[in-house]
């Protein structure tokens, strides 16, 4: 059964072989489409960076406008000032 096997995948190869080189375009075709797959998958990735950069750009450019909106807020989380942040969400009807 094994040897079955093994005879058709070789007779398979050699017949692909066979219309690769008996028809170059076909060879050449082959040659060009691997070569623009690897373009686009070379494209994807760099697309894939740039999602993930813009991604990390609005995340920066929110908290900005978060502490623009309310920097008092903002600059007692920085401070690490617990008692202003309470104060804070106590009179906004957060507690």
């Amino acid at each position: 059964m094994d040897l079955l096997i093994w005879v058709s995948l070789g007779a398979l190869f050699i017949g692909v072989w066979h219309e690769i080189n008996r028809f170059p375009a076909t060879g050449k075709s082959i040659v060009k489409l691997q070569e623009r797959l690897d373009e686009l998958e070379s494209e994807n990735l760099d697309l894939r960076e740039k999602v993930e950069n813009l991604g990390d750009e609005v995340l920066s450019l929110s908290n900005e406008i978060g502490k623009i909106k309310d920097p008092t807020y903002h600059q007692a989380l920085e401070d690490g000032d617990d008692h202003a942040l309470y104060e804070m969400d106590k009179a906004r009807g957060n507690i």
